[in-house]
């Protein structure tokens, strides 16, 4: 092999010597312009190469370009390098060597130095590529990157309505120059009260400044808060920086937001109302509210904006100087369940509906107000000369019933206008499949009709001729059904409503029941039926199965221990069930042995009440059985002989039906020492002295 001398050849650089004129920093340069001061234009070609692209950034400083010109010395280097690996790969004529077709390549000794050049080459070019990224990314980079800048927002993401809490702003500069005159400003929630921040909000309670941020400094800025909005909304806050590079005179913008959702707003609402209204008579909506276990609204006002052909009257709490338009105020809500009634009067019927909107709002300093809840309740707005009102146990407004309880119905009836009404017939229609209409007990003997009973002259002789202001009342009681099979394709409801027609005889009403004009029918009141919760409780010595699971002495005998199993068995088929408790009070010489087990919530004894309390909290309906047991112990004494002892004075289960929202309350009878549950015991349970 002919050996071969490397020549370096070198390369010329031009252009390079000469550097362009500064281009200021505010213009715009793009490929093809002409750049330069007064006559001297540079022409910027397009394209990607690197020198176009160092035209593009920001003008190098005299350091810069130092390093530069040595990286241009690196790359003539290079280029010598790889025209000596050509000469290499020649043959003695000049041309490639073709490596495919030789067989064999043999390197000796004395070819170490140009494996060593190859080598050596390799490692320079690998070199130069970090070299270049690393000069990219330090000095040909441009400084003030949005990227480089972090600004973000901390916060609870679930919060309840009122409770006190942090929005923590975040900000960092990752960038390697200095940044200066930020300005940070938050932009709140609207439903959001300011309470403090630390630091100090320079103006205001949402702007922040800060004078300088060094290279790879943060800070956070703590706003302490609360939130006052509706159960199930999402309050934002949005937060922006502005700030400015050290070497730029261009002010950048980052910006942030969290978003948090408002569990619960603390407070239990229920209103009662009657459907329809009369013109010129007195109304009411009653408002019953009940603070939660988690609750932190101390307070609230109901507002009520001015309604046209609507006149409400002076709330009872308010002072002798309200008006009539200023809101209700509530200051105390905690665990008892209260009443706001809000007392109005229709002056005329304008449309045959009419929209009640009530507003509840809370404040901190009495002059910004927070919507927390609202109700809408709609009436059905009635003209007529008779007025006819339903009563239903005491209350026109709809209610909760229980299986087997008794309806006490009254229709009221007055002749409001100038004239005699003659012929008058009354009826009441009782829709619901769940009445037993063999309990129906109307001494008035009405005429039943399917689902109604109507009233005429023939039952009811005042009926005949009712003169100007004369009035009367029609009562009458019905039960609902007993308990059967449930169906969850039923509505367990009775929706009851009176209804009139004068000098157009029975049959008119009793053919079509609810034809004929609104302004003939009485207010509407839909009793939904309770869940049909039931406690089955036994006290036994013995269970099914004959063993024995109390111990001692039977009958109890002075001076000896005897303990007995209570079970408790609870069923709910119908409605959900909240706040389901039961509990029962532990007499005097019985003690609880603290040997309990239940299926669902928690089983104890309070020794501060004396009660046994199991406490369930959510039923659904998906479960329908549920039980517990505990023990109980008494030692009689010798004042206990011949007599029977209380075991438990009388069992009270509560709970809230979710459908029909009533409190359901029920009471068992007293357990004693006889021990009717249990089948095996047959002496009296009387003490044995």
């Amino acid at each position: 092999m002919s050996k071969i001398k490397i020549q370096p050849t070198p390369v010329p650089v031009d252009g390079l010597s000469d550097r362009p004129k500064p281009i200021k920093q505010t213009e715009s340069v793009t490929p093809g312009q002409d750049v330069g001061a007064g006559g001297d234009k540079t022409k910027i070609k397009s394209g990607k190469s690197a020198l176009s692209d160092f035209v593009k950034r920001n003008l190098a400083t005299d350091d810069e370009a130092d390093k530069f010109e040595k990286y241009v010395r690196e790359e003539v280097r290079e280029n010598e390098i790889e025209e000596g690996l050509a000469e290499i790969y020649q043959d003695d004529n000049g041309k490639m060597i073709d490596v495919d077709k030789v067989e064999k390549i043999e390197i000796k000794r004395s070819g170490g130095p140009f494996l060593r050049l190859l080598i050596v080459a390799l490692f320079l070019t690998g070199l130069v590529n970090v070299g270049w990224a690393s000069y990219y990314l330090f000095f040909l980079k441009p400084a003030g990157d949005n990227s480089l800048v972090n600004l973000s927002i901390a916060a609870e993401r679930e919060i309840p309505a009122g409770k006190e809490f942090y929005y923590t702003i975040q900000y960092r500069n990752l960038d390697r120059i200095e940044l200066k005159n930020l300005a940070i400003n938050a932009i709140y929630p609207e439903n959001f009260i300011f309470l403090s921040s630390d630091p100090a909000a320079a103006t205001g309670s949402s702007t922040w400044t800060i004078a300088s941020l060094a290279s790879k400094r943060g800070g956070e800025i703590r706003i302490k808060g609360k939130l006052i909005a509706p159960e199930g909304s999402a309050p934002i806050i949005l937060a922006n920086m502005a700030y400015t590079p050290a070497n730029f005179t261009s002010e950048f913008k980052k910006e942030a937001s969290f978003e948090s959702l408002i569990t619960s707003t603390g407070i239990d609402f229920t209103f009662d109302s009657v459907s329809s209204l009369m013109i010129g008579e007195e109304n009411e909506i009653l408002i019953r509210y009940k603070g939660r276990t988690e609750n932190y609204l101390p307070g609230f006002r109901l507002n009520i904006e001015p309604i046209d052909n609507v006149i409400f009257l002076k709330p009872a709490a308010a002072s002798s100087s309200a008006s009539s338009t200023d809101p209700w105020t509530v200051s105390a809500i905690d665990g008892t369940e209260r009443e706001l009634k809000v007392r109005f009067k229709v002056k005329d019927k304008l449309a045959d509906a009419l929209e009640i909107p009530l507003k509840f709002e809370y404040t901190d300093d009495g002059l910004s107000y927070h919507l927390f809840y609202e109700k809408k309740i709609t009436f059905e707005v009635m003209k007529r000369n008779l007025n006819l009102t339903l009563i239903i146990n005491g209350e026109r407004t709809d209610q909760g019933v229980n299986f087997g309880q008794t309806l006490n119905y009254s229709i009221v009836y007055a002749n409001k206008g100038e004239q005699d009404m003659r012929d008058l017939v009354i009826m009441a229609a009782l829709e619901s499949d769940f009445l037993d209409w063999s309990s129906l007990d109307d001494k008035n003997k009405g005429v039943i009709r399917g689902s109604s009973i109507s009233w005429s002259k023939d039952e009811i002789p005042a009926l005949a001729s009712l003169a100007p202001d004369a009035e009367g009342t029609i009562d009458f009681s019905i039960k609902v059904a007993p308990l059967g099979e449930i169906d969850p394709s039923n509505s367990y409801q009775i929706k009851s409503y009176g209804q009139f027609s004068v000098n157009q005889g029975t049959s008119t009403l009793a053919a079509k029941p609810d034809s004929g004009p609104a302004d003939n029918r009485s207010n509407t009141i839909i009793n939904k039926i309770n869940s049909d919760l039931t406690l089955n409780e036994q006290v036994r010595y013995f269970n099914d199965d004959n063993i024995a699971v109390g111990s001692g002495p039977l009958p109890p005998k002075v001076g000896q221990t005897t303990s007995y199993k209570i079970y408790w068995t609870l069923t709910n088929n119908l409605n959900e069930l909240t706040g389901l408790k039961i509990e029962t009070a532990v007499p005097k010489g019985v003690n609880f042995d603290n040997k309990s087990r239940v299926s669902v919530g928690t089983l104890a004894y309070d020794a501060a009440s004396g009660k046994i309390v199991w406490d369930v909290g959510r039923l659904p309906i998906t479960v329908y059985k549920i039980d517990a047991e505990f023990n109980l112990s008494i030692t009689p004494v010798a004042d206990d002989a011949n007599t029977l002892l209380v075991l438990l004075p009388g069992t009270v289960v509560s709970a809230t039906d979710e459908v029909t929202k009533t409190v359901i309350n029920k009471t068992y009878p007293a357990k004693t020492t006889k021990l009717s549950d249990d089948p095996i015991v047959t002496d009296d349970g009387r003490v044995v002295p």
